[in-house]
């Protein structure tokens, strides 16, 4: 029985869907925070409360940036539309359940060095899912032990000569050898829901959709490291991704995610400029009008990084990509194929990186005061603190609103991943390339203290100033405040590296959906019935 015809790209794109409200204590709350991050901006502009000036010129543009971006996160929480999918979609999901042919699809699990038992789970799973598919490992780490697995398994195999371009050159070998209309891609560490597919596909019929995102989930809880960096992209995909969506501005975050193959020709398939490819690519698809869209299911699990280095390496190349897409993704200029919703939300992804500067100028402020009597408020503490709590407050509430509340681990990683953001930022200016390394690459899970240095610098920094302040105590009120605040500081840096000294036992293992029944071969393409397993570049 011969397939639907996959629906052609129209010459009029169609419309998105509407706005819709929020509850009401979100709003009421997002309310609140704006009126409160007013007053704050308004006193730390008063005259009258200024110190030396070029002190406070650099608060003032730390606090300015926050403000800044916290106007943009709201204001994308505001646009978070929950309409129910359009009809078409739930008729295309229906038929496939009832046994529609579906288009041909590929699916890719890019390896690179990753432990072969782990690419088995994953492997395994996405072998598995339901709706007629071929499921290829694409093995960057020329690993021949993971290719007898893939003969095991009954999965095709693919490995190519150089590595050149990283994970994009990776993904685009395998286009070149893969003919589906559709493409999914999942890291070696995200084990698929059997559902995935049948989820996701259905999206694909407005014929204006590149790409369709579902969120990342992390289920290795062991320590401080992964539990905050997961619970850190849970809000972002919670809080932020559906207000994305309703711009059209949702981005492939690189896994778990199914492509439209006709988009990616369109385009050279994934971008090869920088190893933030996920990123670009999306940038690119919607400079030539394709939209993207954003599922928020979680359809796969995966693995966080579960020590500093492999975190801190994890963040500086998605913070370099941010700062990339800053400097260099020509957000401002006239015509370049974006509307202006689609500049600003690219636009806030860098800046939340560039939060990072904020944070580490607020670390160096209580030092200057106890160790130099240098501040760039003169104000008591009262003054202060009538204007900075109920900003600071506000600010956590509205995402405990709309999170349902979160972990403190979230913010110690954040805040900990401050300095190898700023080296982010000064690699990005200079256009130097973070270099690719998987997160779950196996041998990781060493302990170091040469990647904390910033961080011991900054501790010690503190620990000094707080120590100097208690012994000469020349103002109480502002010493104590500003020790109080100096202390957090050296809690969190503390924090951060007594966990990159140590090291957990856990064992790295995605957790996996409920065991399914072999897969039918009713889902291997029958015209691939002859492909090898396993094949290099020639």
């Amino acid at each position: 029985m011969p397939g639907p015809t996959v629906p052609s790209r129209p010459a009029v794109p169609a419309g998105r869907l509407a706005w819709r409200p929020l509850q009401r204590s979100t709003r009421v709350a997002i309310i609140g925070a704006l009126l409160a991050t007013m007053s704050y901006q308004l006193f730390l502009l008063d005259p009258a409360y200024r110190g030396p000036t070029w002190l406070w010129i650099a608060m003032l543009l730390a606090e300015g940036l926050t403000a800044l971006h916290l106007v943009g996160t709201w204001w994308t929480i505001l646009a978070h539309d929950d309409w129910p999918e359009p009809a078409d979609v739930t008729v295309w999901r229906n038929r496939l359940r009832a046994g529609a042919e579906p288009p041909t699809i590929d699916v890719f699990i890019t390896a690179y060095g990753e432990e072969p038992e782990l690419v088995r789970k994953t492997m395994r799973a996405a072998r598995d899912m339901d709706l007629r598919h071929r499921t290829w490992v694409l093995d960057d780490g020329d690993s021949d032990e993971l290719r007898d697995i893939c003969a095991e398994e009954n999965v095709g195999y693919l490995r190519r000569d150089g590595g050149r371009h990283a994970k994009a050159g990776n993904v685009n070998a395998g286009l070149a050898r893969t003919d589906g209309e559709f493409v999914v891609i999942f890291d070696a560490d995200h084990v698929p829901e059997r559902n995935f597919l049948i989820d996701v596909l259905p999206h694909f019929q407005d014929p204006y959709v590149a790409f369709v995102q579902s969120p990342q989930s992390y289920t290795n809880n062991v320590n401080l490291v992964s539990t905050g960096s997961g619970e850190a992209q849970r809000i972002f995909y919670e809080l932020v991704c559906p207000g994305k969506n309703h711009f059209n501005a949702a981005f492939c975050v690189g896994t778990n995610v199914m492509f439209r193959r006709t988009a990616l020709d369109e385009i050279g398939g994934i971008w090869t400029g920088s190893n933030s490819e996920d990123i670009w690519t999306s940038i690119e698809l919607h400079r030539r009008g394709w939209k993207s869209i954003y599922v928020p299911q979680v359809l796969a699990r995966g693995l966080a990084p579960q020590d500093v280095t492999s975190y801190l390496k994890q963040q500086l190349r998605w913070a370099s990509g941010g700062f990339e897409v800053l400097l260099r993704g020509r957000l401002l200029k006239r015509r370049n194929g974006l509307t202006l919703d689609q500049r600003l939300q690219y636009m806030f992804t860098g800046t939340h990186y560039l939060l990072s500067v904020a944070m580490v100028t607020f670390m160096f402020l209580p030092a200057l005061y106890l160790l130099f009597e240098l501040s760039p408020i003169r104000a008591d503490g009262w003054t202060w603190a009538k204007h900075y709590v109920p900003f600071q407050a506000t600010v956590l509430l509205v995402t405990w609103l709309q999170s349902g509340g979160f972990k403190l681990s979230a913010i110690v990683a954040s805040i900990g991943a401050a300095p190898v953001h700023l080296r982010a930022l000064w690699a990005a200016a200079l256009n130097r390339p973070a270099k690719w390394k998987a997160t779950n690459q196996a041998g990781a899970g060493t302990r170091s203290l040469w990647v904390v240095m910033p961080h011991t610098a900054l501790l010690v920094l503190n620990v000094t100033a707080i120590a100097v302040g208690v012994l000469v105590m020349a103002d109480p009120g502002p010493t104590w405040l500003s020790v109080a605040w100096a202390s957090m500081i050296v809690l969190i840096l503390g924090r951060m590296i007594v966990e990159s000294i140590t090291r957990s036992d856990a064992v790295d293992e995605p957790e996996r959906p409920a065991a399914p029944a072999p897969a039918p071969s009713g889902q291997r393409r029958p015209e691939q019935a002859g492909v090898p397993l396993a094949v290099s570049a020639p």
